[in-house]
């Protein structure tokens, strides 16, 4: 008798060649996190004296964790195509466990030099990791594993992200927070080393690949060499697309939901709640229905979901803003109220179904870069999409801030987001050429 889907995914997610794999990621996502949002609730509450001064230190902060991936995601996937990179891995989460020391020493001595050199340290340690993560997932699983292997990659990070960013937000402002997320990071710092103790051993290295310690010589060579590869390069454009729209949508939400929707803490918690699991069932989703094929001939439609879901998004929760007794009251809506709220609620089934739908675009992108790179170009070109990723992540916030020194409404922002997704949509479209057969992913 046949295995059961059940079965077979249960023993692919237990097998010794994934198992440990997962946890690794998952718990360095969790960890940056929890870390970074402990870091942030300090900054708001305890370190800063004026809501300038907050704001300063907090997009201080982002911008010096993003920072390592423009500085290092070359030289880290030069590093990653010439050695083993099972070895790499156990190196750099050793390494956590000696940059998390430095950020317990923040934490408990509350000095902002001391966490902004750890958090630095953080998105060095991320950087590194990142061409790692999803390179060596074709070397130590068969083809016909990758959609489900990079299925639960996709999903479990904005799990991870969530879990950190609630466990960081709400155990530091407890008593003797601190303390509490100190012990946190260095304990899961110390099960991500031993968890990738267990990543199966891989022997591939390409010895042929020159480091160029140079790092902005490196980094210009390096996109430059990889846009040879139309395919691959393809995508690594279509998903650094969806990290734009998704660094946009996951800053803004508390924004969205305070003044537009007019609610309280909770809805936030609630938007980021769907949002994470969306990404997390459409990842799962699409994984199992894809089966053996790698099909991205849906994905202008996908895109073009997208930009339905948000318009409707902002058209539901806009019409709350013609209730003068939930706009003249001044108290925010609770969770309880705003889900009795019809049809405003709706925008947040709608968050939901956007992320199902981002999850379904983005798990295939990231198994077709796999597919289409060269073994030995594979992680130079996973750092060439972490490099492209962090710069229109960073862009799409300088555009936010440029539309609020032009008195853009959030609502006005987000539906001419939804009209540039539709032109995105259209181009992917019109290079259908580069992806208009099925890859069929061999047994």
């Amino acid at each position: 008798m046949p295995n059961s889907p059940t079965r077979s995914t249960s023993s692919f997610f237990l097998s010794r060649r994934f198992f440990p794999l997962f946890w690794v990621q998952f718990l360095g996502a969790f960890n940056d996190n929890l870390y970074k949002n402990a870091m942030i609730m300090l900054i708001a509450f305890q370190l800063s004296q004026s809501d300038e001064q907050t704001g300063l230190y907090i997009t201080l902060a982002a911008g010096i964790f993003i920072l390592p991936f423009f500085l290092f995601s070359a030289f880290a996937g030069q590093i990653a195509d010439h050695f083993p990179k099972s070895v790499l891995i156990r190196k750099i989460k050793l390494a956590e466990i000696l940059i998390m020391a430095t950020g317990v020493l923040g934490l408990m001595s509350l000095q902002l030099e001391w966490l902004f050199v750890s958090l630095f340290l953080m998105g060095t340690q991320s950087a590194f990791f990142g061409p790692i993560k999803y390179s060596i997932l074709p070397e130590v699983l068969k083809e016909d594993q990758l959609l489900r292997g990079n299925g639960w990659f996709s999903g479990s990070t904005f799990i991870a992200i969530l879990l950190g960013t609630i466990a960081g937000g709400s155990g530091v402002v407890l008593e003797n927070g601190t303390v509490w997320v100190s012990m946190a990071v260095m304990a899961v710092a110390i099960v991500g080393y031993i968890a990738s103790l267990m990543v199966p051993e891989t022997s591939q290295q390409t010895a042929s690949v020159k480091i160029d310690k140079n790092i902005f010589r490196s980094t210009w060579q390096i996109i430059h060499s990889c846009r040879g590869y139309s395919q691959s390069f393809f995508s690594v454009m279509a998903i650094s697309w969806f990290w734009f729209i998704g660094a946009v949508l996951l800053s803004q939400i508390p924004t969205f939901v305070k003044y537009t929707l007019q609610a309280n803490e909770d809805v936030v918690v609630a938007f980021l709640t769907m949002f994470s699991v969306g990404i997390a069932v459409g990842s799962g989703l699409v994984s199992k229905l894809s089966k053996k094929k790698v099909n991205l001939t849906y994905h202008p439609a996908l895109l073009l979901m997208m930009s339905l879901l948000l318009v409707f998004s902002v058209l539901v929760a806009d019409s709350i803003m013609g209730q003068s007794a939930v706009r003249d009251s001044g108290v925010l809506m609770g969770l309880g109220e705003f889900l009795t709220l019809w049809p405003e609620s709706l925008s947040l089934v709608f968050m939901f179904v956007l992320a199902v739908v981002g999850g379904a675009y983005i798990v295939p992108l990231y198994t077709y870069l796999q597919i289409k790179t060269p073994q030995g170009t594979r992680a130079r070109m996973i750092a060439v999409n972490n490099i492209v990723n962090a710069f229109l992540m960073v862009l799409s916030s300088v555009l936010i801030m440029v539309g609020y020194m032009f008195d853009l409404t959030l609502p006005a922002m987000l539906l001419i987001l939804a009209v540039f997704n539709v032109l995105i949509a259209v181009l992917f479209y019109l290079k259908r050429a580069l992806y208009n057969e099925s890859e069929s992913v061999s047994e």
